[in-house]
């Protein structure tokens, strides 16, 4: 790579580094409130050492109200790299510091390339805070501000995780845009590396009073809904299509939202060859609004018609006021999430736009009234464990199948769909000892996430 390519890269980082702050400092979201930060931007500081000065890529000077004199300094090195810093580049930038401003400096490393375990080791010995920095554009979730500056994050951290984006080069993040480690931890919170930057401070608690903002809640979050407000959602979808019975015809859903705010679907969307490596199912955007459904290697139908719910159903629920796009794998339909999800904001929106699209394909009073009937016809029982009882035992699964496949066949929904949505309306007893299905509608179940 050329002299001037390798520079462009730097820039580009720098740039994003600086724009990141910027904000953050800008909307109060800053550890230290705006009057008392000055950020800046190729930087110069004097060097005794050197006689002359030292550029740092970004800098922010933390000042005591009314003082001419900054108290605390961030020098952050930039490191726009293809592969892991080494420590190396750790030691230089170390002993450029010090030369400049030992007491007051706290120095950071922000890399779009993971950290080599010398260099991790390296900066936690010398209180050297690392960052590595994912544009949120390239994340799974694209929220409309970092979730890393969020109040309390730092709570759900998964350590594993953070280390994991920290020194693995190919990882991909889901959600986070910081993957941080002070000299005490690793977490995705900005505010808990900061305040672990600061432990050392020669400010006193007062002092810090003066200058730190107060910890808020996110006041970004979606809205915590109740399961009932959400069928009340679908209801009202439903009322719109005049729907009766059978597949509900999200076709019809579609044109109604285009006509109505300009919403553009397009299906069978040939994917890109990430998305093929992600197994990418479907994508909505909301600037401008528009949703995709990818072409799959293997058809599934029912599949197709949960994913483009799903979609569907963000756009329902207005999340567009917290994100400006998110794409789903199969992953978002498993039992298990990963950790590294944004329990308090992400996960509550997948699990509402989960169970709406459950409550839209499969209409609660259709499928009771339904259920009832097979129930009849099948003559089955009440045993105190509900009217539909599955274990090993092959009648028991006979029963369930016709059961599962009537679903299945009349409102053109996968197996597995239907019959999380028969154990979610409390309808299906599942005792089988493989546990039924293994996938679909991870928090569908019973998340109750708040």
């Amino acid at each position: 790579m050329s002299q001037t390519s390798t520079t462009n890269r730097g820039d580009a980082l720098e740039k994003r580094i600086y724009d990141f702050f910027e904000a953050e400092i800008a909307a109060g979201r800053f550890f230290a409130k705006a009057d008392c930060c000055k950020l800046r931007r190729k930087p110069k500081y004097f060097s005794r050492d050197r006689g002359s000065e030292i550029t740092f890529d970004v800098s922010i000077e933390i000042y005591m109200p009314m003082a001419a004199e900054y108290s605390t300094v961030f020098l952050i090195e930039c490191k726009n790299y293809t592969h892991a810093v080494p420590v190396d580049d750790a030691e230089e930038f170390f002993t450029k510091v010090q030369q400049v401003a030992a007491a007051k400096a706290k120095a950071v490393i922000a890399s779009t390339a993971s950290f080599q375990a010398g260099a991790r080791e390296f900066a936690r010995s010398k209180g050297i805070g690392l960052l590595r920095y994912f544009s949120r554009a390239e994340c799974k979730w694209e929220l409309m501000r970092s979730p890393a500056t969020g109040g309390g994050i730092d709570r759900l951290d998964d350590s594993t995780d953070v280390a994991t984006g920290l020194s693995q080069q190919d990882y991909k993040s889901d959600v986070f845009d910081l993957y941080l480690q002070s000299p005490q931890r690793e977490t995705h919170s900005l505010w808990a590396f900061l305040e672990d930057m600061l432990l050392d401070d020669t400010l006193s608690p007062g002092q810090l009073r003066q200058i730190v903002n107060q910890r808020g809640k996110d006041s970004d979050s979606a809205p915590f809904l109740e399961k009932d407000t959400l069928e009340e959602f679908a209801s009202d979808v439903l009322g719109r299509l005049e729907y009766t019975g059978g597949p509900v015809p999200l076709n019809l859903l579609c044109e109604i939202e285009r006509e109505r705010c300009g919403l553009s679907v397009q299906l069978d969307v040939e994917p890109t060859a990430d998305y093929v490596e992600r197994q990418v199912l479907g994508r909505i955007n909301f600037q401008p609004l528009r949703i995709e459904v990818y072409r799959q290697e293997t058809m599934n139908p029912g599949r197709t018609r949960f994913t483009l719910a799903h979609e569907l159903s963000h756009h329902i629920l207005s999340h567009g006021k917290y994100m400006t796009g998110e794409w789903c794998d199969a992953s978002d339909f498993a039992l298990e999430r990963s950790a590294s999800i944004d329990g308090t904001n992400v996960a509550r929106m997948e699990f509402q736009a989960n169970y709406l699209a459950a409550s839209l394909l499969l209409p609660r009073h259709n499928v009771i009234s339904d259920f009832r009937g097979l129930v009849g016809s099948l003559e089955l029982s009440n045993r105190g464990f509900g009217s539909l009882y599955v274990d090993d035992q092959p009648c028991n699964i006979q029963n369930y199948e016709i059961v599962a496949r009537h679903f299945t066949a009349n409102y053109s929904v996968s197996h597995t769909a239907a019959t999380i949505r028969l154990k979610s309306l409390g309808l299906l007893h599942d005792a089988r000892r493989r546990n039924g299905p293994k996938h679909v509608l991870a928090s569908f179940i019973d998340p109750d996430v708040r």
